[in-house]
């Protein structure tokens, strides 16, 4: 796409199918489905929308449920719902509700209230989880991390869904890493704590590591 691209604003009203392509402000009020990519400046979503393509935008906000059969990519996401995706790589990302991505998932700074599931990488320079459903993750990655339970009741049907709060993954490895109801094989860090309900097979640290009473660390090492 070239900068003398002329963008066209696209409002979708009850249930309507577009073909894709660039637009400047996409607004969904309903039910949307892009038969293709899909590049704009802007995304609003409440309802449901699809994508059997890929979405290329700078800001979204949705309220509902967005299914993407390609990747992901942008600068910043907000709202509530479920977000479905083969990849995702967006900066910054603040969503109530669950992502679920089949490749990695990657951002600077990923808040996410609810529950996610990410097959590959799922990696941020700041991440924070508040769990309130079953959660995995391959590996985890980046500087800032820290996941633990929700404490509000805001999403009280997903854990009647998920009744087991608890963030899985093989790896989790960042700078200052403090955990909650987390069970994994590794856990590699300089300031590491972990906290209530954590279930972890190696904690790997360099510069400090606490231990609650009521976690299990089957092994320590200091780097």
């Amino acid at each position: 796409m070239t900068e003398e691209t002329i963008r066209s604003n696209l409002k979708i009203m009850g249930t309507t199918t577009s073909a894709g392509g660039c637009f400047r402000d996409i607004k969904v009020t309903g039910e949307g489905h892009f038969a293709g990519d899909v590049d704009c400046e802007k995304l609003s979503l409440t309802g449901n929308a699809r994508v059997d393509g890929n979405l290329l935008m700078t800001k979204m906000k949705i309220t509902g449920e967005m299914t993407f059969m390609g990747n992901l990519e942008g600068d910043a996401l907000r709202g509530q719902g479920e977000i479905k995706a083969a990849s995702v790589k967006i900066d910054d990302i603040h969503l109530n509700g669950n992502l679920e991505v089949n490749g990695d998932c990657e951002g600077e700074h990923l808040r996410i209230s609810g529950a996610l599931n990410v097959a590959g990488l799922l990696s941020a320079e700041q991440l924070e989880i508040n769990l309130y459903g079953l959660s995995r993750a391959k590996e985890v990655g980046g500087s800032a991390l820290t996941i633990k339970k929700s404490k509000t009741g805001k999403f009280l049907h997903l854990m009647k869904q998920n009744p087991k709060v608890l963030f899985e993954a093989g790896l989790i490895e960042g700078d200052t890493i403090e955990l909650n109801n987390t069970k994994a094989n590794i856990v590699r860090g300089d300031r590491v704590i972990i906290g209530v309900d954590c279930e972890i097979d190696t904690v790997e640290y360099r510069s400090a590591l606490e231990i609650h009473k009521n976690a299990i660390v089957r092994h320590q090492v200091k780097l």
